[in-house]
């Protein structure tokens, strides 16, 4: 169902992605930790492949989701610039740190892990808006 919000004098109804996201991560940190008992480097890359895909987009999902309404879209669209520029920012953040430390990992499932969580985000905030729309 839609969260509801109070912006002015008007309802403005916001999309559950970030509980979506939250759930999903949480999902991964189980998996991961189940995988690090059979072979710990393994566990790492998967966590932190799948991290480096779902901390941006929850922080993005965050910071984008109060939609403000037609009386103040241009603040609404300039929430969405900053909400995309730090998700941005977050990502290479973590990539660097991954290359940095990139011996204690395994990077094909790094970048599988993070590819697969790319994909997984793309599905799931569909399903969610098209729940919701």
């Amino acid at each position: 169902m839609f969260r509801e919000s109070r912006h002015g004098s008007g309802t403005v109804k916001v999309l559950p992605v970030l509980q979506s996201l939250s759930k999903l991560w949480l999902i991964t940190l189980v998996i991961s930790a189940l995988v690090m008992i059979w072979e710990i480097r393994l566990g790492i890359s998967l966590l932190w492949g799948s991290s480096v895909c779902l901390l941006p987009a929850m922080v993005f999902a965050w910071y984008a989701s109060t939609l403000r309404g037609a009386r103040q879209a241009a603040t609404s669209v300039r929430r969405f610039y900053l909400a995309e520029a730090a998700k941005l920012v977050i990502t290479a953040v973590l990539f660097a740190v991954v290359f940095i430390r990139g011996a204690s990992i395994s990077l094909p499932v790094f970048f599988c892990a993070y590819i697969a969580t790319q994909i997984l985000v793309l599905v799931l905030t569909a399903k969610v808006i098209h729940r919701h729309a």
